[in-house]
């Protein structure tokens, strides 16, 4: 289980890269932001599956 301290860095983490993928115009590029957002997102809550339709 990962610390508080952790969380909160990869939460931030997260809040880039979803900026990142939102801004993002080549697909190319916008599938490996999504399949970086996917795995941080399993990190922070293992519990809760991440949709791209929650993303787009």
């Amino acid at each position: 289980m990962i610390q508080e301290e952790e969380h909160l860095l990869f939460i931030k983490e997260l809040g880039r890269l979803l900026q990142d993928f939102n801004h993002c115009d080549d697909e190319e590029i916008k599938k490996e932001i999504l399949i970086d957002i996917t795995l941080l997102s399993n990190v922070i809550n293992p519990d809760y599956e991440l949709s791209y339709r929650a993303i787009g």
